[in-house]
C-alpha cells in the first residue's frame, strides 16, 4: 500500500473512532448518584439551635467546589464560632469523608453516607473522652424538605447502641 494512502486510511479510522471512544469513556468524576447525596444541603441557610450552652443562631453556606467534587461548608454562629468542612464521596470506598476545622482549634474526621431510610449519617472514629470513656460522635441530617432540615450532633459511649443528642440545629433556607 502506498504510504500516503496508508496515512489517509489511518487518519480516517482514527477520526471515525474518536466519537465512539468518547461515548464509551467513563462517567465524569463526581457525577454518580451517590456523589449527589449531599446536594440537598447546598445553599444558604439560617440556623437556630439548642445545645448544652442554651439556644443559638447562625448561618451556614454550602457550595460545591473543585469541579463539583467537593461539598464546602462555611458555618458561622452569632457568638463568633466559625468553621468549615469539606466533604467528598469516595466511590472506591463507597462512603463520604468529611474534614471539619474551626476557629477554636477543632479538627474532626468523619465517614459515612446515606442509610436506607434516607438519613445521612457521618461519624467519627472512637476516641477517649475526658471522662475516660470510649466515645463516638455522629451527625445526622433528617426531616429534609426543599426549604428546611434538621441536623443533629450525637454522642455514644456504648459503642453506638444508644445515642444522646448534644446539639440540634434547625436549618431554614434563606
Amino acid at each position: 500500500m502506498h504510504p500516503r494512502l496508508l496515512l489517509s486510511c489511518l487518519a480516517f479510522a482514527f477520526g471515525a473512532l474518536t466519537p465512539l471512544a468518547a461515548a464509551q469513556s467513563p462517567e465524569p468524576p463526581c457525577q454518580s448518584p451517590e456523589a449527589a447525596q449531599l446536594d440537598f444541603w447546598l445553599g444558604a441557610w439560617d440556623l437556630a439551635w439548642t445545645n448544652d450552652d442554651g439556644e443559638g443562631q447562625g448561618t451556614n453556606t454550602i457550595t460545591k467546589a473543585l469541579d463539583r467534587c467537593v461539598v464546602h461548608e462555611r458555618f458561622e454562629s452569632a457568638d463568633g464560632f466559625r468553621g468549615e468542612s469539606v466533604s467528598v464521596y469516595l466511590a472506591r470506598a463507597g462512603e463520604w469523608r468529611q474534614t471539619w476545622v474551626d476557629n477554636r482549634g477543632g479538627y474532626l474526621l468523619f465517614t459515612g453516607g446515606r442509610r436506607d431510610d434516607g438519613t445521612v449519617v457521618l461519624r467519627t472514629a472512637p476516641f477517649t473522652n475526658p471522662q475516660g470513656q470510649e466515645q463516638v460522635n455522629r451527625m445526622l441530617w433528617t426531616d429534609v424538605t426543599a426549604d428546611a432540615l434538621t441536623w443533629r450532633w450525637q454522642a455514644s459511649t456504648d459503642g453506638g447502641a444508644t445515642w444522646e443528642d448534644r446539639w440540634t440545629i434547625r436549618y431554614t433556607r434563606r
